[in-house]
């Protein structure tokens, strides 16, 4: 279906019908996505907010302080996004608890304070 739509429109763009946004662009910009941001770390403290469901206004500091190290290069974040994926999985309604325990101990073994 997808590529019977991407057909259509590329043929009605050839014919002069419809220019869509998408192949307005350059290809080089069709392919490479949206802009690059520094490997995500911009939006991992919304991630982690949302997908930990944080409820108190000391959760929404944890989440930050986590971004922060990672930011500094203080804390990996493949191991907060391992961390994170873990606590929201376990399938509990509330996930924060478990992730802010367990990211304190791995965090605690690197000799990272939070």
């Amino acid at each position: 279906m997808r590529r019977a739509v991407i057909v259509l429109l590329s043929g009605l763009a050839a014919v002069g019908a419809v220019k869509p946004a998408c192949l307005a662009a350059p290809p080089s910009a069709r392919l490479a996505g949206p802009p690059a941001r520094q490997s995500g770390v911009i939006d991992l403290a919304d991630r982690l907010k949302s997908g930990l469901r944080v409820q108190t206004p000391q959760d929404v500091a944890f989440c930050d302080a986590v971004a922060q190290r990672v930011r500094e290069g203080a804390l990996p974040e493949r191991i907060v996004d391992a961390t994170f994926v873990w606590a929201v999985q376990r399938g509990k309604k509330y996930p924060f608890p478990a992730f802010q325990h367990v990211i304190r101990l791995k965090a605690e073994r690197l000799g990272v304070p939070l």
